[in-house]
C-alpha cells in the first residue's frame, strides 16, 4: 500500500474513533454496567490511546515526507540517520516545505502542554479537597462504625460519601444513621470503603485532568463523562457482596439523588469532586439489570477500535524507541 494512502486511512481512523467513540460507549453500557471495572478500565484506555495515536501522527508523517533542514548541520545529519533507521516504509514519498523537525517538535510540545495543564488541574483538585477536608473536619468526629474508620458528622441531611484516603476517608451524617437500618448502613459504608480500595478518587482524578485540555474531542469528553457512572456502580457491586442486592438497593433509595433532592442542599461546596453512596438511577441496575447481550456488539468493537489505535501508537513509538536504543544505525 501507498505510504501516503497509508497515513491519510490512519488519519480518518484516528478521526472516526474520536466522532464515533462516544455512540460506540453509549450503546456498549447494557454490556459494559455489569463488568464496571472493567468498563473503567476501557474508557480510561480510551482516552490514553486515543492521544497517543493523534500525537503519533506527526513522527509517522515524518517518514514519508522531506523538507529542509533547519538544525545545524551535524545536529540536522544525526536527525536525518535516526529518522532513516526508524523508518518502515523505505524513505520519504512526498517533497515538501515542512521540516521533518518540525514534525517530532510539535507532537512533543503538545503532549508537554496537556501534561502541564492537566497537573495544574490535579493540583487544584487536590485544594478543592484539602478544602473540604478542612470544612468537614470542622463538623465532624472521628470513629469506627460496623469495622470502617469513619468521620461523622452532625446534621439532619442524610449524607453518606467518600473523600480520598488522605483526606478523610468516608463520610455520614447522622441523619444518614437515623434513616438507615443497621444492615443499609453497612452497605453504605461498604460502598464507600470500594471507593477508597480500589482508587477510584486517583483514577477519575488523572481522567479528569487529562480531558481538561480535551474536551472538545466528543470520545474523550464521553468517556470521562460515563467513568464516574462506572465506578459507582463497581462500588455497589462490592457493597452487594457484603450485604446482598436488597440492602444497598434500600439504602440508594433511602439516601436519594444528591443531584436532585431536595435534603442534599446543605452538601459541602464542590461537591461535585465527591464519590457518593446515593442516587436511584443506579437501583434499577441492582435489581433488575437489563440483558448485556444488547450491548455485546458495540463492546466488542470499543475493544477493536482500543487495539487499533494501541497500534497506530506502538507501531510509531517503538520504530524511535528501537533506533534510539541502537544508535540509530
Amino acid at each position: 500500500m501507498n505510504a501516503v494512502v497509508l497515513a491519510l486511512l490512519v488519519t480518518i481512523g484516528i478521526l472516526t474513533s474520536a466522532v464515533a467513540g462516544p455512540w460506540l460507549l453509549r450503546h456498549s453500557a447494557p454490556a459494559l454496567v455489569h463488568i464496571p471495572r472493567l468498563a473503567a478500565l476501557i474508557l480510561t484506555t480510551s482516552v490514553v490511546l486515543w492521544l497517543l495515536a493523534v500525537l503519533a501522527l506527526g513522527p509517522m508523517t515524518a517518514w514519508i515526507i522531506s523538507g529542509p533542514a533547519v538544525l545545524p548541520g551535524q545536529a540536522a545529519e544525526i536527525c536525518q540517520r535516526c529518522l532513516v533507521s526508524a523508518n518502515p516504509l523505505g524513505g520519504t514519498f512526498v517533497q515538501t516545505g515542512v521540516p521533518a523537525v518540525l514534525l517530532l517538535a510539535l507532537p512533543a510540545l503538545a503532549a508537554l502542554t496537556v501534561v502541564a495543564r492537566a497537573m495544574q488541574h490535579l493540583r487544584r483538585r487536590r485544594r478543592i479537597l484539602r478544602g473540604l477536608f478542612n470544612e468537614i473536619s470542622a463538623i465532624s468526629t472521628r470513629g469506627t462504625m460496623a469495622g470502617y474508620p469513619v468521620l461523622l458528622t452532625n446534621g439532619l441531611e442524610p449524607t453518606a460519601f467518600a473523600l480520598p484516603r488522605k483526606w478523610g476517608g468516608i463520610v455520614i451524617s447522622t441523619g444518614a444513621l437515623a434513616l438507615l437500618t443497621p444492615e443499609k448502613r453497612v452497605a453504605v459504608l461498604a460502598h464507600e470503603r470500594a471507593h477508597l480500595r480500589q482508587h477510584h478518587h486517583g483514577i477519575i482524578g488523572c481522567i479528569e485532568s487529562l480531558a481538561h485540555s480535551l474536551r472538545w474531542v466528543p470520545l474523550v469528553a464521553a468517556a470521562a463523562d460515563a467513568l464516574p457512572h462506572y465506578l459507582e456502580i463497581a462500588a455497589d457491586d462490592a457493597a452487594r457482596r457484603r450485604t446482598g442486592t436488597t440492602a444497598v438497593a434500600g439504602a440508594l433509595l433511602k439516601l436519594g439523588d444528591p443531584l436532585t433532592s431536595d435534603a442534599q442542599k446543605n452538601l459541602p461546596s464542590n461537591a461535585g469532586f465527591l464519590l457518593h453512596a446515593a442516587g436511584p438511577q443506579r437501583i434499577r441496575h441492582l435489581v433488575a439489570p437489563v440483558s448485556a447481550r444488547g450491548g455485546a456488539g458495540p463492546a466488542i468493537a470499543t475493544v477493536v477500535q482500543l487495539a487499533v489505535l494501541a497500534s497506530i501508537s506502538g507501531g510509531v513509538v517503538l520504530p524511535y524507541v528501537t533506533a534510539a536504543v541502537n544508535g540509530c544505525t
